[in-house]
């Protein structure tokens, strides 16, 4: 009795103080976040493109190393880099046994939105993926730590046989391939503290230690064209700690606001009802669909684009054709309204390699027995390519394709050379033609059962006369 009151002691404190791990933390199973690492990489993109450069392709590779990069870094609750993204890369086969470059961004915070992840990014040597064209390749993960802090993870990477463009990085770290900020240096999210507006309504904003023209626009959500013009800047001049920059506003003069980072706004349609909407950066096709109030489909379908091909800063999309009615499709042809007559006036068709009698019999939705008797032909005749067939068909009166309604046509499975549409006329090798008046056309093969059935007819009605007469009697 006493053991199993142990037991069940040892049970019940089991359940309540969970699975004991080693180490510092426990990494959740599944990150929490509503940032994914698909946003991670379509901001990065939109970027990339903004500088003009073709946007990263997704690896499934360093797509795996990011997201083991995330967990192995929440496990431990790290503030600082694994380091050696791009051996970790090449050993997970990244680049076939090539030379690999590779540069990683993390961020680690509470709850916390795309735009505040991009503002730990917005420094030079953080904008490596986009400012960098060598780079082809693009993955990301994110993990969620014990303590409640998610972990975000993005890895870009190039082969030195294999690059997307020529290196052209100026930044703090010339070196191709360096782990983003890989010093000892936390990487917290401290998002730029905006400024409120003065007596004036006019905003400026103190520049703090380590900020950048790269920040500051993202908190604001304007650009960094903005910044300096209104502040008659160079993007080469380095922001001291301090600086005043005047930030433009709704309420300024001279000035539009531009659409908030993640918003859109919807255009209106033209004099037609057509609408075009031009692609903004961070704008994905769900969030245009859900602004327009139509499916993803729709877009893709009037714009000939696939779902993962990647949207371009400023690329236009047909939202709505607008209420142009459009032409109906005209009836396609039938083959025996494609014929042309000969010189003698009479319709022919001409073998082609591959063809039989049934099959020609079928394409004209003719008898075989009337194409044998048209052409002197027997059953176990042979035609042979270039054979002219003569059909003693009639076209209907007029072929001109009319806007009726798509009519069924009947598919013929075949396996032949087409018919050229202008036929060249020459001697039958084996039969002749039949010289026949075109309009003449030959009695269908039931018009021979006529004589019998009147005869019939008429013996019914006799012996009917007859029965009556004697019934009258």
């Amino acid at each position: 009795m006493r053991l199993r009151i142990t037991l069940i002691c040892t049970l019940v404190i089991l359940l309540l103080t969970g699975p004991v791990v080693p180490g510092r933390a426990v990494r959740a199973a599944s990150p929490q976040s509503s940032v994914t690492a698909y946003d991670l990489i379509v901001a990065m993109n939109a970027l990339r493109v903004s500088n003009g450069y073709s946007a990263l392709i997704e690896d499934s590779i360093v797509n795996a190393v990011a997201q083991a990069t995330a967990e192995y870094m929440a496990a431990y609750e790290m503030s600082w880099h694994i380091g050696n993204v791009k051996g970790r890369l090449a050993a997970a086969g990244y680049g076939g046994g090539g030379t690999v470059w590779a540069t990683e961004n993390f961020a680690v915070g509470g709850s916390m939105s795309i735009d505040e992840i991009m503002v730990v990014w917005s420094d030079a040597d953080h904008m490596r993926p986009a400012t960098v064209a060598a780079y082809c390749h693009v993955g990301a993960g994110v993990a969620k730590a014990a303590n409640g802090m998610t972990y975000y993870v993005l890895q870009a990477a190039y082969t030195s046989e294999h690059a997307c463009g020529e290196y052209n990085y100026s930044g703090p770290t010339a070196e191709p391939g360096s782990s983003g900020s890989s010093g000892g240096g936390s990487q917290l999210i401290i998002p730029v503290v905006t400024a409120t507006p003065d007596a004036e309504g006019k905003i400026y904003h103190e520049v703090a230690f380590g900020q950048s023209l790269w920040s500051i626009a993202i908190a604001y959500h304007i650009t960094i064209k903005d910044i300096e013009i209104w502040n008659n800047l160079s993007r080469d001049d380095p922001l001291q700690t301090g600086q005043r920059l005047f930030i433009p506003s709704s309420n300024t003069a001279g000035y539009a606001t531009p659409t908030p980072v993640g918003m859109i706004l919807p255009s209106t349609p033209d004099a037609d009802g057509k609408i075009v909407h031009s692609v903004q950066a961070y704008q994905t096709l769900t969030s245009i669909a859900d602004a327009y109030d139509v499916t993803i489909d729709t877009i893709l379908a009037l714009n000939g684009i696939q779902q993962d091909w990647p949207l371009q800063i400023e690329q236009k999309l047909l939202i709505s054709p607008g209420w142009v009615t459009p032409s109906p499709t005209p009836r396609p042809l039938t083959p025996i309204e494609k014929l042309t007559p000969a010189s003698d006036g009479n319709y022919y068709h001409v073998v082609q390699s591959g063809e039989t009698l049934s099959w020609i019999a079928s394409l004209y939705d003719i008898n075989v027995a009337d194409l044998l008797a048209w052409n002197g032909l027997a059953v176990d005749s042979i035609i042979q390519p270039e054979q002219k067939l003569l059909l003693r068909v009639t076209p209907p009166a007029t072929s001109t394709a009319t806007a009726a309604p798509p009519t069924a046509t009947r598919q013929i499975t075949a396996t032949h050379t087409p018919r050229p549409k202008t036929p060249t006329y020459t001697a039958s090798p084996t039969a002749p033609p039949v010289t026949a008046t075109p309009t003449a056309s030959p009695a269908p093969a039931s018009s021979k059962l006529v004589p019998p059935l009147a005869a019939i007819v008429a013996a019914a009605g006799l012996f009917g006369l007859g029965w009556l007469i004697r019934k009258r009697r």
